[in-house]
């Protein structure tokens, strides 16, 4: 697929990383991460990091009017072996979507020498204001902490 192509996570490949499956017994679905906040990015040791404040919109609605939000959770989310990222936007971030998906044939990655292989994994990170781009790594996993 091509830049600006639009796609969704496959739900299976999404339980089957590492933590996953208990991020959807929390939630209650495999999470878009949509109106989750950036925390915190960090690079270290070839691994790329983001935490997120994220939460489980519902269908009932407040006194004001407003969607109730419950399922409070910090989310990390590890990408082992980044392969490239390109990443753009403001530091303050509200995500529109994550989406993760295996890479199905070798990937020509913009720095030299450089490719995703057949079963590696991008992760795409849509904004509704801030950060947005792509990562593409070995491995991906998952951990969070509940909060509120």
């Amino acid at each position: 697929m091509g830049e600006g192509e639009y796609w969704v996570t496959d739900p299976e490949l999404f339980r089957a990383l590492t933590g996953a499956q208990e991020l959807v017994d929390w939630f209650g679905f495999v999470p878009s991460f949509h109106d989750a906040e950036l925390e915190q990015l960090e690079i270290k040791g070839g691994d790329l990091t983001i935490s997120l404040n994220a939460f489980r919109m519902t269908d009932k609605v407040d006194e004001n009017g407003y969607f109730v939000l419950d399922k409070h959770a910090l989310v990390s989310i590890c990408m082992h072996g980044v392969l490239d990222l390109t990443l753009m936007g403001g530091a303050t971030s509200t995500i529109s979507s994550i989406e993760f998906r295996r890479v199905v044939s070798p990937t020509k990655l913009p720095f030299e020498g450089s490719s995703a292989n057949v079963g590696d994994y991008q992760v795409k990170i849509e904004t509704c204001a801030g950060m947005e781009g792509n990562v593409f790594a070995r491995d991906v996993s998952f951990s969070f902490i509940a909060t509120k």
